[in-house]
């Protein structure tokens, strides 16, 4: 566990939960890869041991003013709009005055863009609905929010945290963060079909 001064929360963490990191998911999986029967019948994921299950739209589980920063990658387009927006608000309760929280999520933007490019395709429409991931799947019994519930372009997500009470959020880009250790937990391999915005408390 870090000090908690530096206390950092990823959220949605996923199986790349990073040390230093207070490492957070909500997927069923993680206590079923914990029981052998569970891992062989369900074919679950390695869940990192320090990831911690907890159920962010409810509450996130530490006291006001009391988080450095908060990551969240691709985990918000599985919320739905209200839900995201109780969980931004949970951000902004936890995190210290000046704490940061970057989000980043698929963009619909890149996938508009991308089926405007390809409309010599007579299957464009099909590949692009097929992309948002909207609709529900068995994937579901196990993993929690397998299917998007909703999807963000920069003017949505931007304004989702300014109903949550963060006065100016920005649009960001890969890499680029006031978080000092943003390459502990930026993904690469999302960097061409993601949204990144960043928010100070």
């Amino acid at each position: 566990m870090t000090d908690a001064a530096e206390l950092k929360l990823n959220i949605g963490c996923g199986t790349s939960g990073i040390e230093g990191w207070v490492n957070i998911d909500n997927s069923p999986s993680i206590l079923l890869s914990r029981l052998p029967l569970g891992r062989r019948i369900f074919r679950t994921p390695d869940w990192p041991r320090g990831v911690r299950r907890a159920d962010v739209r409810k509450r996130i589980p530490f006291p006001d003013s009391s988080v450095s920063c908060i990551y969240s990658s691709h985990t918000f387009e599985h919320f739905t709009y209200e839900e995201s927006r109780a969980v931004a608000r949970e951000c902004f309760r936890v995190l210290r005055p000046g704490g940061i929280l970057r989000i980043v999520v698929p963009d619909l933007g890149i996938m508009v863009r991308d089926y405007l490019a390809g409309t010599a395709d007579p299957m464009a429409s099909h590949k692009f609905v097929s992309r948002l991931l909207l609709t529900a799947s068995v994937r579901d019994i196990v993993h929690a929010g397998a299917h998007h519930k909703q999807m963000f372009d920069a003017r949505s997500l931007v304004h989702l945290l300014r109903e949550a009470g963060f006065p100016a959020p920005e649009l960001s880009a890969f890499g680029s963060s006031r978080i000092a250790e943003i390459a502990e937990v930026e993904l690469e391999s999302r960097r061409s079909e993601s949204l990144y915005v960043e928010a100070t408390r």
